[in-house]
């Protein structure tokens, strides 16, 4: 399986069997989506909505699926290399801790309409269309970086590992998780992760164990590399990645829709718990590559590979075989979160024509959207980059859309909202301005191109005043605007929950009959178990 002769000198899996062991893993999947879809691709609601259609094992897996992809392999292990364990344990615990926030929010969406189905949909009820537009705008450009991180991935795993040009197997990938979605939508897209999830378990199990057999840097080694003491970078970052991944969660359709498909908010919560656990866990473990790689010197800090690439400094250590699992393993993580990511853009899609267009138009438009994310994945974009700047956006925009679910704060318009995004995205310039001196760097800020990892607080604080900045815009606003409405004596805005909830018939012209879009008492009780 392995090639001796690689040029960078470690295990290669040779082309017959990473073709083998690629494509043979795809057709496992496509077969697993289709008979999944086959219960859903008749059925409008499970196709678009799967509301209250999973358990909570089966949600706990999806919560596990939709924070992990093919990325955690160069992101994670290069936190390690830089900020240490603190640094592994704060990308941890920021990934899975954010968790919580839909146990808390999920249940008010709930009260909000209990036929809720996506952020979306509620940004339509509470603000109207123009924020509707906007917020829908933003999660289809939030899902697009996301897919373009994770095709970089692939690339640049397929490219390390195999002597494939990558280009083909990741096309193949995105084809194949295109037509399990189109086929069974969102109902294939829960079934299959929950079931990817349980084999990526059990592989980086394996992974854990053999690196744990075969890598055993000496206590002399671990002492004079560091990397365990706390560092003042690990801490800022439990601040910083926590807000990031918080905000920008908010933007991923794919959380919404595990949300809303829990069955009840007593499951909802106990799947957030035991999510947080499994996030935790699998995160921390590839992270602490990182680490392990220089203290066993696979990686050091003056050499020409990145850090990035700890992880892969290991396996090129280890027996061939090792490497044909991790090339498993990341095709896996990639369906996983490239099939989210798809439904994620398909809803968000579907959402910003106000479901009035054929869902066929729809899904044609999700695979036109796939070819400049394949043509920018190409580019080999800084991963983290592309995540720092999605995160950016979120943590400026996403509190003041939040905000329409407090009762108390029912005087919030849209147009204070609107005012709110934008006033979080300038309150980041200005902060940068103040920090660094000057007006050129200070904006640049919003860009993050110095990286996370810096020897100043910038990026903590352009992480923390994004929010805030908006929360100050949007209420400042909305005071402004209430006293011009008072001086012209005119009534003010009071925003009042819709007497009548979503009927699943407004699907009707989605492509399905009115048979089809009825969800059946059979279909209600049965459950993914």
């Amino acid at each position: 399986m392995a090639s001796d002769a690689a040029s960078n000198g470690g295990p290669k899996v040779s082309s017959p069997a990473a073709n083998a062991l690629i494509y043979v893993t795809l057709i496992c999947f496509l077969a697993l989506g289709l008979v999944a879809g086959w219960r859903s691709h008749r059925n409008a609601n499970l196709f678009l909505k799967a509301i209250k259609s999973q358990t909570v094992w089966a949600l706990s897996l999806n919560f596990l699926a939709v924070n992990i992809g093919a990325g955690i392999f160069f992101t994670l292990p290069e936190v390690g290399t830089i900020a240490g364990i603190t640094g592994v344990f704060a990308y941890a615990f920021a990934a899975a801790a954010p968790l919580f926030v839909f146990a808390l929010v999920g249940p008010m969406f709930r009260k909000h309409n209990s036929e809720q189905w996506s952020m979306t949909a509620f940004v339509m009820e509470r603000f109207g269309r123009p924020l509707h537009v906007l917020y829908s705008v933003i999660c289809t450009l939030f899902v697009g970086m996301y897919l373009v991180s994770e095709l970089t991935t692939i690339y640049s795993v397929f490219s390390l590992l195999t002597p494939l040009h990558p280009l083909a197997p990741m096309i193949i990938i995105c084809v194949v998780t295109t037509i399990y979605t189109a086929f069974g939508g969102v109902f294939a897209s829960l079934l299959t992760d929950a079931i990817q999830c349980v084999l990526i378990f059990v592989l980086i199990l394996v992974a854990v164990v053999v690196v744990g057999v075969s890598v055993r840097p000496s206590q002399a080694d671990i002492e004079r590399v560091g990397l365990v003491a706390p560092t003042k970078m690990g801490g800022e970052l439990f601040l910083i990645l926590t807000l990031a991944i918080a905000f920008s969660n908010m933007y991923h359709q794919g959380f919404w829709q595990r949300t809303f498909a829990s069955r009840n908010d007593r499951d909802l919560r106990l799947a957030t718990f035991f999510g947080f656990w499994m996030v935790f866990i699998v995160t921390a473990l590839v992270g602490m590559a990182g680490p392990l790689a220089a203290w066993a010197g696979t990686w050091t800090p003056d050499s020409d590979v990145p850090g990035s690439s700890a992880f892969f400094t290991i396996i090129a250590s280890l027996p061939g075989w090792v490497s044909g699992l991790t090339l498993v393993l990341t095709t896996s993580l990639s369906c996983c979160a490239i099939d989210t990511c798809q439904t994620a853009m398909f809803a968000s899609l579907y959402d910003l024509v106000e479901q009035k267009v054929n869902i066929w138009v729809v899904r044609a438009a999700v695979v036109v959207l796939n070819v400049p994310v394949i043509v920018l994945a190409m580019q080999a974009p800084d991963i983290l980059q592309v995540y720092l700047l999605a995160d950016m956006l979120a943590c400026a925009t996403i509190l003041p859309v939040l905000c329409g679910l407090s009762t108390r704060l029912n005087f919030i318009h849209w147009i204070d909202a609107l005012v709110g995004c934008f006033g979080g995205i300038i309150s980041v310039g200005v902060f940068g301005q103040v920090y660094l001196g000057n007006r050129h760097d200070g904006w640049r800020l919003l860009l993050l191109d110095g990286g996370l990892y810096v020897d100043d607080e910038r990026v903590l604080g352009a992480f923390c005043f994004a929010p805030v900045g908006s929360l100050v815009f949007m209420f400042f606003f909305s005071g402004l605007r209430m006293g011009v409405t008072r001086l012209l004596n005119r009534r003010q805005y009071r925003y009042e929950l819709p007497a009548a909830k979503y009927s699943s018939t407004s699907n009707s012209g989605a492509g399905f009959s009115e048979n089809e879009l009825s969800l059946n008492a059979t279909d209600k009780q049965n459950t993914l178990t």
